[in-house]
């Protein structure tokens, strides 16, 4: 069971967390990028993405903008999100291009048929799963993509260089301290700094080569960095 971290501030404001992580808007539009460019030469009626921790939906409209024939199952645990979700992509679900569910992910994975999904999309969520959960979470979005399936993931992957990683998360840090406090918002600086410090955390943090290894073990292919500036990353890999 996935721990629910977003029952506070941090979930009921995640709007404010994009104003102190200044490369958000790049690193969600590398994600609809690569769907566009990966599917632009395809004859698919349909591409069945699957998103995992769908937030507010903020990822959920790029990837929906990504290319017209994008449908969306997009999964969170957390009622807060579902509901901030629901009034976004309120034409987007009444179209039925987004079914949104709240779920575990790893249970609702588990449900789900083998070779089932075109692309795995998701931003900023697996690096808030326990490193054993995470492994498990990824096994099973192995399962659930069909041969050729593409997985991108922008999200916040630790630099392998301990020292770097370090003067990242500091600068990030200071980000919370320096926009939080234009705004007069204490109570976020104090939150998400808890939150990215918790991340940091040995059973969580989630660095690159540890990533890239084990998915290559599951059979992943083609994993790459396709996008880095600081903590913040894209990986692409295909089934």
């Amino acid at each position: 069971m996935e721990d629910k971290r977003f029952h506070g501030k941090a979930g009921e404001e995640y709007n404010l967390f994009k104003l102190a992580c200044p490369h958000f808007k790049e690193l969600e539009n590398t994600l609809g990028n690569i769907i566009r460019e990966q599917f632009q030469d395809r004859n698919d009626s349909e591409i069945k993405v699957l998103e995992i921790g769908c937030g507010p939906g903020f990822t959920t409209l790029i990837i929906l903008d990504s290319d017209e024939r994008t449908k969306i199952v997009a999964v969170d645990n957390e009622p807060v999100m579902i509901t901030q979700a629901k009034e976004i992509l309120k034409k987007f679900i009444d179209i039925s291009r987004v079914q949104l569910i709240e779920d575990d992910a790893l249970e609702f994975l588990k449900k789900q048929s083998s070779d089932s999904f075109d692309v795995f999309a998701s931003g900023f969520t697996l690096h808030n799963l326990p490193n054993n959960f995470r492994q498990k979470v990824t096994k099973e979005i192995y399962r659930v993509l069909k041969s050729g399936g593409i997985f991108v993931n922008a999200d916040k992957y630790a630099l392998d260089n301990e020292s770097k990683h370090k003067k990242s998360l500091e600068w990030q840090l200071h980000k919370f301290k320096e926009k939080y406090s234009q705004i007069n918002r204490p109570d976020l600086i104090k939150e998400w700094t808890n939150h990215y410090l918790e991340d940091d955390k040995p059973n969580v943090i989630m660095r690159e080569s540890d990533s890239i290894n084990a998915m290559n073990e599951m059979g992943f292919k083609d994993i790459k960095i396709v996008f880095r500036k600081q903590m913040d990353a894209v990986l692409f890999a295909r089934k």
